[in-house]
């Protein structure tokens, strides 16, 4: 079987190359060699190097839909395509690449998509058009699962599962201590790590703010605070600026690399705690059993949170004070014993639920072919 992934693949976004690693350790896991996975990425060489799949260059629209037309299943997949509040266009591109696998009769699947938010009215009946059509659909979270009913998806059945980044595996410890060594770290040192971005007309005020966290960080955790930048280059750029409104910019080093997200899971596994806005720097916390801390800018980071139990371990991105987070991610340190346990007792459940997913796009062929053409999509 050959399926086709749509995704924001190859754009060093390290979150979004966590999804696609996820997908293919699942399939490995699920499927053993019986499906032949192809994305469609932005600099499809890179990504073939980086996750050991063909790919087709997401842009070149003969290669894409020949590549979709020859395919058993197109996965869209997953992460947080299918919103508009950082582009309309982004949102029409995803739908657009799942209309020709439609117009070819080659089912879709949302695959642990994180829907929304869908703040215009023509994004939403678009979305409930292509959804309604799809073959299957499990999304990441309950808060997505709700936002397509109220949409009105009613077809098919909507499954919770989890975000596929929990069915990673980290680099082996030598490749970890490696890399801490080529950044000139010692891995013996114990650290916090720091995963910041850019976010709103508020970034530059809130500069100074995010600077004062560092300090008092280093100041309350008796450890090394690691700024963790999850898309490269632009995250680079904005945590060398917060190290350098410290006053002591090589007191925080600041990762400078893009790093392969099995590596960047192994890292963030040293960490004693970790404090992010992004989303999958929480996710890869979670997964290794590190205590998160989060800055929520986006729904997306309170429903994991939640979904973790650790609503307590959150401030909003914009309101929070500097000194009370750094107490609160001290006195969590303190508290890693208990803290660590109740994220390894949900772990089993967030990787079972990441596998299913694969599952869930292997039992459509389980018994036999699901192309038809009642799938084939007209606007």
């Amino acid at each position: 079987m050959r399926f086709v992934l749509s995704g924001y693949y190859g754009f060093g976004n390290a979150g979004d190359e966590a999804v696609l690693a996820g997908i293919r350790e699942a399939f490995a896991q699920r499927a053993g060699g019986r499906v032949e996975l192809i994305a469609l990425a932005h600099h499809p060489e890179e990504t073939a190097r980086l996750h050991g799949i063909e790919t087709v260059d997401r842009m070149n629209l003969p290669a894409m839909r020949r590549t979709i037309r020859e395919s058993d299943l197109l996965i869209s997949g997953g992460g947080s395509l299918l919103q508009d509040a950082t582009s309309v266009r982004s949102l029409l591109y995803y739908l657009w690449v799942a209309r020709i696998a439609l117009s070819h009769q080659v089912p879709v699947m949302f695959y642990a998509q994180g829907i929304g938010p869908l703040r215009r009215s023509i994004s939403r009946s678009l979305v409930r058009i292509v959804a309604n059509r799809c073959a299957c659909i499990t999304v990441r979270d309950e808060a997505s699962a709700s936002l397509l009913r109220s949409i009105g998806v009613t077809r098919p059945p909507i499954e919770v599962t989890a975000d596929p980044a929990f069915a990673l595996r980290p680099a082996s410890a030598e490749i970890v201590d490696a890399v801490f060594r080529a950044e000139g770290l010692s891995p013996a040192d114990a650290f916090v790590g720091v995963a910041l971005r850019a976010w709103g007309h508020a970034e530059s005020f809130l500069i100074p703010e995010y600077a004062r966290l560092l300090t008092a960080l280093s100041a309350r955790c008796g450890a090394r605070v690691l700024l963790l930048p999850m898309h490269v280059p632009q995250d680079v750029v904005f945590a060398e600026r917060v190290a350098q409104a410290t006053g002591r910019p090589e007191a925080y080093p600041v990762l400078g690399r893009p790093y392969p997200p099995q590596v960047l899971l192994g890292l963030v596994g040293r960490m004693q705690a970790v404090v992010a806005m992004r989303l999958h720097a929480l996710i890869f916390a979670a997964r290794m059993g590190v205590p998160p801390f989060a800055l929520a800018y986006d729904p997306k980071v309170t429903g994991l949170m939640e979904a973790l139990g650790m609503r307590d371990a959150m401030e909003h991105w914009r309101e929070f004070d500097p000194e009370r987070v750094a107490d609160r991610v001290a006195a969590g340190i303190v508290e890693r014993p208990e803290r660590v346990a109740a994220l390894c007792a949900r772990l089993p459940d967030l990787e079972e639920r990441a596998l299913r997913n694969a599952d869930r796009a292997l039992g459509l062929f389980a018994h036999g072919a699901v192309r038809n053409p009642l799938l084939t999509l007209r606007f």
